[in-house]
């Protein structure tokens, strides 16, 4: 029998007595008794710190960063995150090419890093409860992992089968769940097993996280109240609204975070963990984190890295221009970058400059110009869900459930926070909807939800409207350089695939809801390894 490709070695670490954080470094069981690391619950909590580790540990190609490769690449299959220039890295996704090549080492990285986190964490479900230790630390290991492999089957079906569907039975190929660490080839449960599965591990997870007296050291961990957020995007996916805005309110009301007005006032460490809307997160780790290309932030941020410092993201200009002008949150994007002073832009020196480019990631921000700019700094944290999101889904539930003031009245302390002039909304029915979802998508962008929105909502990717004869078509001919500000603009156009040299093309401008292209497709390396798991159609 062939062993299963994911199955592999499980990280355990050993904890560096000068990191404060208890960050770790890694260790294979080949050379660690597992039996040694669960004598007790204080040496299992390393393999919850592997699991941890494993959420931004990089893999041996540029672009590969753990989650915040998946982060990346659902917002690059999206309509919101533009991107402006030819390069190496991130094109091929945001043209729908990686996800469909059943050979790309990134479709293989992000497919294995979940599935490793599943492998991982069987194995602490298969031998915590033998450990010794006080029945509440266990707890707090047992529901970590439980909610580890809810999460990664959750990313796992979202990107490789179909999405689910409220109104039908979910018949359709799922993936394949993996529940211990046996090597036996199995086929694809259905959409609606996986979903079974999910909701199971992640009820069990709350149930225990809720009833320990065990705290979290950090950010990184997972409590009852990440647990709960877990448990609320499910439940949103799913389209059971009412039970997803009851979820996500339970975090609101008993997680402690709360809205910050100056969340998006601060350039330098604005995305950090320090800001109390944070609910779970990365800590960055410049000791761990050296690669230039090997983290979130050289590929969305104003790092001195050349991917980003060439191809910088922008926003999509349609939607830009619908966020009010006292919305605070209009700052984090540059429609007049390249007439701006350069003091108020933070880029790389040499680094390009485009309309439209993004500002919300900030890592480094002295003045470009200055000596104090080394753009040394790589990573920085990463904010792996807040509190405003369990706003929004509050607010997005009870809008699809038909429950209008309770939608209007969950929107409201969000979207005032940010625009002091916002006022309680009076829309009804879809024209709520929109409203809601535009503020997440103006809220959330960046952070990795508006491809899993539109396959979830079974809408299609519609990236806007070619200018129309007589207007600047783009590209670098027409006045789309760096630095430049183009002339005779469209204003019912789209900025999407109007730079520079046009890289993502015309042909990726729009994708249909039904399109198979919306399912990654499973690595070939898997479908050798395990015959039983049936390839997505090609």
């Amino acid at each position: 029998m062939k062993k299963m490709k994911y199955i592999i070695p499980i990280i355990i670490l050993s904890v560096l007595t000068s990191c404060s954080k208890d960050f770790l470094e890694t260790k294979s069981t080949q050379s660690v008794d597992q039996q040694q690391i669960f004598e007790s619950t204080t040496s299992a909590m390393m393999a919850v710190n592997g699991i941890h580790r494993l959420m931004y540990k990089s893999g041996s190609n540029a672009a590969q960063c753990g989650y915040g490769t998946y982060m990346l690449w659902c917002d690059m299959l999206g309509e919101d995150l533009v991107y402006t220039k030819g390069n190496a890295q991130w094109e091929s996704q945001a043209r729908w090419m990686l996800h469909r090549n059943t050979t790309s080492s990134h479709n293989k990285f992000l497919f294995k890093m979940f599935y490793t986190i599943i492998s991982n964490a069987n194995m602490i479900l298969a031998n915590i409860d033998e450990a010794d230790g006080p029945d509440s630390e266990r707890d707090y290991i047992k529901g970590q992992a439980l909610a580890y492999r809810a999460y990664a089957h959750f990313c796992l079906v979202q990107l490789w089968a179909e999405r689910y569907y409220r109104d039908k039975e979910n018949t359709q190929a799922g993936i394949v769940i993996r529940l211990d660490n046996s090597l036996e080839a199995k086929a694809r449960s259905t959409v609606e097993e996986v979903y079974t599965v999910i909701n199971t591990d992640i009820d069990e997870a709350i149930g225990l996280l809720e009833k320990t007296t065990a705290t979290r050291s950090n950010i990184t961990h997972i409590d009852v109240h990440v647990a709960r957020g877990m448990k609320a995007r499910i439940l949103l996916t799913q389209g059971r609204w009412l039970e997803a805005a009851a979820m996500a309110q339970l975090v609101i009301d008993e997680s402690g975070a709360s809205l910050q007005s100056d969340t998006y006032e601060k350039k330098q460490g604005r995305m950090c963990t320090a800001n109390g809307e944070w609910i779970w997160g990365k800590i960055g780790q410049p000791t761990l984190e050296t690669g230039t290309l090997t983290n979130f932030f050289s590929f969305i941020s104003n790092t001195n890295v050349s991917y980003n410092k060439n191809t910088p993201r922008a926003i999509y200009n349609l939607l830009y221009e619908k966020i009010s002008e006292t919305d605070v949150r209009k700052q984090l994007w540059l429609p007049d970058a390249p007439s701006m002073d350069r003091e108020d832009i933070a880029y790389p020196p040499s680094g390009n400059i485009f309309k439209w480019m993004s500002q919300k990631f900030i890592v480094d921000y002295p003045v470009n110009t200055s000596e104090l700019y080394s753009g040394a700094l790589y990573t920085a944290d990463l904010a792996y869900m807040r509190l405003p999101e369990m706003m929004l889904i509050v607010a997005e539930g009870y809008a699809r459930a038909g429950e209008d003031k309770k939608a209007a009245a969950a929107l409201y302390p969000l979207a005032h926070m940010r625009d002091p002039n916002y006022t309680m909304s009076t829309n009804t029915g879809e024209a709520l909807i929109e409203e809601i979802m535009f503020q997440r998508r103006i809220e959330l962008w960046g952070e990795g939800f508006r491809f899993l929105d539109l396959k979830r909502l079974n809408m299609d990717l519609d990236r806007g409207p070619a200018p129309r004869a007589g207007y600047n078509q783009g590209g670098s001919a027409n006045g789309w350089k760096s630095g430049k500000t183009p002339t005779n603009l469209d204003p019912l156009a789209s900025n999407f695939n109007m730079y520079d040299d046009q890289p993502i093309g015309e042909e990726n401008r729009y994708r249909a809801a039904s399109s198979i292209e919306w399912q990654f497709v499973i690595p070939r390396s898997e479908i050798n390894y395990n015959p039983l798991c049936e390839q997505n159609p090609i």
